[in-house]
């Protein structure tokens, strides 16, 4: 079980977290740039304009730099609650990680095989169009996302027979 929980920390629960970290830093920047713009912006607007068109258009500007500001401030909220979910798993005991990893290995054998699936007709137009670079990155995504699937598929197995030890390959009870 041990494997199978240091395999679901390394393949998918920290690159979550480094992925929303990421995410999270790049909003943040983006609130703190837009929050200094709603302050020049409040600044323009309590002085004085020469015509009524610079008044309009530096209201139109703070008014989409408010909206900038309030998105970025959602996004950066519900990244740090998805950050704190995402640590708080570290924390869980072996078995509720192996079930975890379970519904993982589950998603991310879809998502792989959605991947190859849509790389097959996209490798198919560069080929035909004898775009030889593009389609031999495009074999290389195939490639990877095939080995991911069968990966995913092998550990979505183990995982179900940790969390489900009576149960064999067909996903029925055992006669003995």
């Amino acid at each position: 079980m041990r494997n199978l929980v240091i395999d679901f920390e390394l393949t998918i629960l920290f690159p979550l977290i480094l992925l929303a970290l990421i995410v999270f830093w790049i909003q943040f920047r983006a609130y703190l740039s837009a929050r200094s713009d709603c302050k020049a912006a409040t600044k323009r607007l309590k002085g004085s304009f020469g015509t009524r068109e610079e008044g309009e258009e530096c209201l139109a500007w703070g008014t989409s730099r408010y909206r900038d500001k309030r998105r970025a401030r959602q996004l950066a909220v519900f990244l740090a609650c998805a950050l704190v979910v995402l640590c708080a798993v570290i924390f869980l005991p072996e078995s509720w990680k192996a079930d975890a990893a379970f519904l993982s290995f589950s998603l991310m054998f879809f998502v792989s095989t959605i991947s190859f699936l849509i790389a097959i007709p996209v490798a198919w137009q560069y080929a035909e169009k004898s775009d030889w670079l593009k389609l031999g990155i495009c074999l290389l995504a195939m490639l990877m996302a095939a080995a991911s699937a069968e990966h995913f598929s092998h550990q979505q197995t183990n995982a179900r027979h940790i969390t489900c030890p009576h149960c064999n390959n067909d996903d029925g009870p055992d006669d003995n």
